[in-house]
């Protein structure tokens, strides 16, 4: 009865203990550019883990044990939506609507045209006009799986992505109210900042063609008004035939060059760039090498920008 006694006592003193009172709460986000929106938001007050690799497509990832352990941890849980972790949809029905937040659901989220044309009618540029208040908000209506889920390339969607994280952080953290405010605030200022940096650093390549070997850029592209002249997987990861390969080979010249991805196999492109005579860069949509903290998506945003810019250069 005393080893009884004494194995509780020493319990209640484990969980009552310094070291696990001061663990900070945890934060799991789907993947590392959600986890970089939350991480503007609550800087170094919370734990923030990343759930998927960033190694590996998110289209293609399979749970393990592990995985949903973490979910039913989590003190909140961030994501996209089924149209890029498709695996977690089943998982998240058993969580507390509270303690998720999607971002595809996010009200006047905007969102690009998805890329059916032919390859010389491109989206961006000549596909069709250019992000802005009067078009691009998601349609209500719109329950497809098929739209780009990339939305976190769009500057713009960052600030409303952050701004859900924030209300949702109150809710669970309300103590931390006026930090996850300033945080937030302090986010937005550097966004339009750099927005308006980007659209500027960008203006004298609008015009100039590209590919892309997946086309997972339209949220970048549509803000910017780029000219994507076509795409050689479609957003999902599905690859086109023959046709269109050869329709793409028909561009020529117009094309400066092809976008790459360390997630993909890059062979066919590597070849087709050889094929055009373009030039070819590695554009990482997931900030595998950005490390995590409060600016980390000012860095990737950044980054991302200067590499698809020096390409068309």
């Amino acid at each position: 009865m005393i080893r009884l006694f004494g194995t509780v006592l020493l319990i209640i003193i484990g969980f009552s203990s310094p070291a696990l009172a001061s663990r900070p709460p945890t934060v799991l986000a789907s993947i590392k550019p959600v986890a970089m929106l939350i991480k503007a938001v609550a800087g170094d007050e919370l734990t923030v883990n990343v759930l998927l690799p960033t190694n590996v497509s998110p289209h293609e990832y399979t749970l393990k044990f592990s995985d949903l352990r973490a979910i039913k941890r989590a003190a909140l849980v961030v994501w996209v939506g089924p149209e890029l972790e498709g695996v977690l949809v089943k998982v998240l029905r058993n969580i507390p609507s509270t303690n998720v937040v999607q971002l595809t659901q996010l009200k006047n989220m905007r969102w690009p045209k998805s890329l059916d044309a032919k390859p010389h009618e491109g989206r961006g540029h000549h596909g069709h006009d250019s992000d802005g208040p009067e078009n691009q908000v998601q349609d209500e209506r719109d329950n497809s799986y098929n739209r780009d889920p990339h939305l976190w390339l769009n500057p713009q969607n960052s600030l409303l992505a952050v701004e859900a994280i924030k209300t949702a952080l109150i809710n669970q953290y309300p103590e931390r109210q006026t930090l996850f405010e300033e945080n937030a605030q302090a986010f937005s200022e550097k966004i339009s900042v750099l927005n308006q940096s980007i659209s500027k650093d960008l203006e004298h390549v609008r015009a100039t063609g590209f590919i892309v070997v997946h086309d997972g850029y339209g949220h970048f592209v549509d803000h910017y008004n780029l000219n994507q002249l076509a795409a050689i997987q479609l957003t999902g990861g599905a690859h086109r035939g023959a046709r269109h390969y050869s329709e793409i080979i028909a561009l020529g010249d117009k094309v400066a060059c092809i976008y790459t991805e360390p997630q993909l196999n890059n062979k066919a492109a590597l070849q087709l760039a050889g094929k055009l005579g373009a030039n070819h860069a590695e554009l990482d949509i997931m900030g595998s090498n950005i490390p995590l903290s409060k600016n980390s998506y000012v860095e990737f945003i950044s980054s991302f920008a200067e590499t698809f810019r020096a390409c068309l250069d």
